[in-house]
């Protein structure tokens, strides 16, 4: 990369290429690893290989400040940016919004039945979120905005147009411009699948033949696969109670546990056994730009430091922007840098993005009788922990930060915990199934051990939508103190069962983490539908 660098007229292309082709090697060996490929090739097929992924994939350069630049993708992986310019192609009826039809084998109507009867969480099968996605694709645009559908179906039958187009029609005047494939075009817009397929197969493809050895792999898995769901309990399903004395005196009264590793354990027992006992880290899929923990981290800092520095008095929308760009500029400046990511082509989007967040969530945080208190508030680490007890003279001790405090003039306290994720999952239930104990224990901790005074409230805030959680501890049916002893009962739980040895794998509610380190090997590992 530094001899690359020297030569100013192709420096920003070599780069750009040299990091691409680590992305691909980084790429072939995750690909090993997931696939399970234990045997060694030779030279000759790694070459071959690395040439195809070579072949396959391409590399952009950053645009220069005066350039212009398009992104092409899909609804969902735009979410958070905007464009001065944006086109939403497709809209025609049962391509967006899709067509969508019932789950033949657990119809709607059971599925309800399930859900009421046996609390079940299961969803409808018809139930559709392209109103939402054609909402978030069209307020993409901040100058202009294209929509485009086909009018042919493939047999030429006229294709009737999305509802999502005819909804713009009656709310614009605006008359739509008609295209066909007669119409002669300029070069650059000259494109369809049709003479994409006619070009691949003007390039003799042939089909892959049948691999032995692949077929060989896929009865192996399934032999096995066959034997682990009938085999009874024991240290290959994740009992490991004849190490309850090691995994007792490990995990002891002096251990200082973290709420997101007891959320873990609730989780699934094989996750926490994974990352906690083994210290085994998952290998990331190669992504492009921040990852969910990289965005966090930016957020929390740039939050910490506005409200260190505090906020305009009163909190007008203008100044508060103000106040936000100017602190979080550097931050932003040294991220790519402290936090180890690459700069995508839409950084600049990005950055917008992050500082109208903040803007919106510190506004909307200024209300409702509370001022800012105190940020990072740590316990555990430097001062002292929550330390639970138990009726039989046991005990366990708890670390972490709380992200914010608020008070109210009465001298109550709420906590806030920031969030990158959708709040779809902070829910009551999920609180009560002991899945999301970290603000009540935060909450009792800030009592506790930090003796802050009594807690009033407190609620995940996610920031990317600038909005507080489902759960919120003033909500929950007994108050909050009920709220405390319903997460420490769930937080001894999983205590005791981590020392008892108990670590069965169990896919949660709507499949497992993609960052869970058994994704390649678990047998009970279920991806996530979306």
């Amino acid at each position: 990369v530094a001899q690359a660098r020297q030569n100013a007229a192709t420096a920003v292309a070599d780069v750009a290429a040299l990091r691409t082709l680590k992305d691909i090697l980084r790429g072939l060996v995750w690909a090993e690893a997931a696939v399970g490929q234990h045997s060694s090739v030779t030279y000759t097929h790694f070459f071959s290989e690395l040439v195809g992924a070579i072949a396959a994939t391409h590399y952009d350069l950053q645009p220069q400040a005066a350039q212009s630049a398009v992104l092409v993708a899909g609804v969902t992986q735009v979410r958070g940016l905007t464009f001065a310019a944006t086109a939403v192609m497709g809209l025609s009826e049962g391509s967006f919004p899709a067509t969508i039809s019932e789950d033949p084998f657990l119809r709607d109507a059971d599925r309800a039945a399930l859900r009421e009867q046996a609390g079940f969480a299961l969803s409808p099968s018809t139930e559709s979120a392209e109103r939402e996605f054609f909402y978030e694709a069209v307020t993409r645009a901040r100058d202009r905005l294209l929509l485009t559908r086909p009018i042919l179906a493939d047999n030429g039958a006229d294709w009737v147009a999305s509802p999502y187009w005819e909804a713009v029609r009656r709310l614009l005047e605006i008359e739509p411009t008609p295209g066909s494939s007669t119409a002669v075009l300029p070069l650059p817009e000259t494109a369809s699948w049709v003479e994409w397929w006619e070009s691949a197969a003007s390039q003799n493809l042939t089909a892959l033949a049948a691999d032995d050895a692949i077929r060989q792999h896929i009865e192996t898995a399934a032999a096995i696969w066959q034997m682990r769901q009938q085999a009874e309990t024991g240290a290959w399903q994740g009992d490991l109670s004849p190490l309850r004395a090691d995994l007792s005196a490990r995990f002891g009264p002096d251990h200082l546990w973290s709420a997101s590793r007891l959320e873990a354990y609730r989780t699934c027992g094989y996750l926490f056994f994974l990352q906690s006992v083994l210290g085994i880290a998952p290998r990331p899929e190669p992504a492009e730009g921040l990852d969910v923990r990289q965005l966090g981290s930016v957020y929390h800092a740039i939050f910490e430091q506005v409200m260190a520095a505090g906020l305009p008095d009163p909190p007008a929308e203008t100044a508060v922007r103000e106040r936000v760009t100017a602190v979080a500029a550097p931050i932003l400046d040294a991220a790519p840098a402290q936090q180890g990511f690459r700069q995508t082509p839409w950084w600049q989007q990005t950055r917008a993005e992050i500082i109208d967040n903040v803007t919106r969530s510190l506004i909307a945080l200024a209300g409702d009788g509370y001022t800012f208190f105190r940020a990072e508030a740590e316990f555990g680490m430097q001062g002292p922990p929550l330390v639970l007890g138990s009726d039989d003279g046991d005990q366990f001790r708890l670390r972490g930060f709380i992200d914010r405090i608020d008070r109210r003039a009465d001298g109550t306290i709420r906590i806030i915990d920031y969030k990158s994720g959708s709040k779809a999952t902070f829910t009551p239930t999920a609180f009560q199934k002991g899945k999301k104990l970290q603000l009540p224990l935060y909450a009792l901790a800030a009592r506790e051990a930090l003796r802050l005074g009594e807690v009033s409230d407190g609620f995940y805030w996610h920031f990317q939508q600038a909005e507080r959680s489902p759960f919120q501890l003033g909500k929950v049916a007994g108050g909050v103190d009920e709220a405390m002893q319903t997460a420490v009962a769930h937080a001894w739980e999983a205590v005791n069962q981590i020392r008892s040895g108990h670590f069965a794998p169990a896919a949660p509610d709507g499949g497992c983490p993609s960052y869970c380190p058994a994704a390649a090997f678990c047998w009970q590992y279920t991806p996530r539908t979306w």
